[in-house]
């Protein structure tokens, strides 16, 4: 007896396929979250019994311990917060406006071969002037002041930005411009549809440089130029001679940094999850 057996339809019968094992993630992240403590944890046992032995000289380098008692001394009184809002509010009006500036100018230059070519060397020379070195030249126009932090700031985190958008613009997909002009998709609607998706890689990516750089940028325009912020506050405690106050602040400005660009980082995936460089099973 003849047994046919016909083949089911693709996909009819057979099993889904079986999600990928998550169970030991957390319990992975929780040994790296342990590792990562542990280190620090170590390192700052290193350091304190390096100041107490002398290898350090306290006169310059405090310990851990004085830092911290030092750190919590300064948020208790109030004498950091507004240090901290003045560092603040010229990191954020100045990345705000050299993106203003930047995100358009760079995507108008990369759209144009001829402007993308032309405007290169120009650039690159500007680009090319260390921000400090205007110092001098920004305090002679307008002081130990706000103003002058922000001058520096927004020549400084300007270039990522814009580079990074004429790289997003210049390099779009052909066949997508072909694809739009084909079908007489509309310039507003070629700009959202086509242009930002294409180019929002390049600019996060820029954005996230020009953030870090904006805070350095702030931060030595106070410590050199004497802008009010957490600058200023290091330079004054520096000459007055209370090293563990100085440290405190350095201490401040490092978990702004690590603050910013994790929260970046975050806002980044969140923002850009729909494409593939974001997405889990590509990170993986």
């Amino acid at each position: 007896m003849n047994t046919v057996t016909e083949a089911s339809p693709r996909g009819v019968g057979v099993p889904p396929p079986s999600p990928p094992d998550t169970s030991g993630v957390p319990t992975r992240r929780a040994a790296l979250l342990g590792a990562r403590v542990l280190c620090v944890v170590l390192a700052l046992g290193v350091w304190q019994l390096l100041v107490v032995t002398g290898a350090l000289p306290d006169a310059a380098i405090a310990a851990p311990w004085d830092i911290g008692r030092a750190l919590g001394s300064m948020f208790a009184d109030g004498a950091l917060w507004p240090a901290i809002r003045d560092t603040a509010t010229t990191w954020a009006i100045g990345l705000g406006l050299s993106l203003a500036a930047a995100v358009p100018v760079g995507l108008l230059l990369g759209a144009s071969g001829l402007l993308y070519r032309v405007s290169r060397f120009s650039i690159d020379f500007l680009r090319s002037i260390p921000p400090i070195a205007l110092i001098p030249l920004v305090l002679l126009q307008y002081g130990a002041t706000t103003r002058m932090a922000l001058v520096l700031v927004v020549f400084g985190s300007l270039w990522p930005v814009l580079l990074q958008s004429m790289y997003g613009m210049h390099q779009l997909d052909p066949n997508l411009r072909d694809m739009a002009r084909t079908y007489g998709i509309g310039r507003w609607h070629y700009v959202r549809f086509v242009v930002l998706p294409s180019a929002s890689p390049f600019v996060a990516t820029g954005i996230r440089v020009a953030a870090t750089m904006s805070l350095l940028l702030a931060i030595a325009a106070q410590l050199i130029g004497g802008a009010p912020g957490l600058g200023a506050e290091m330079t004054t405690y520096e000459q007055g001679g209370d090293v563990p106050r100085m440290w405190a602040v350095v201490v401040v400005i490092g978990l702004l940094g690590i603050l910013l660009n994790r929260g970046l980082l975050a806002l980044e995936r969140r923002t850009l999850r729909w494409h593939s460089a974001y997405r889990p099973a590509a990170a993986s």
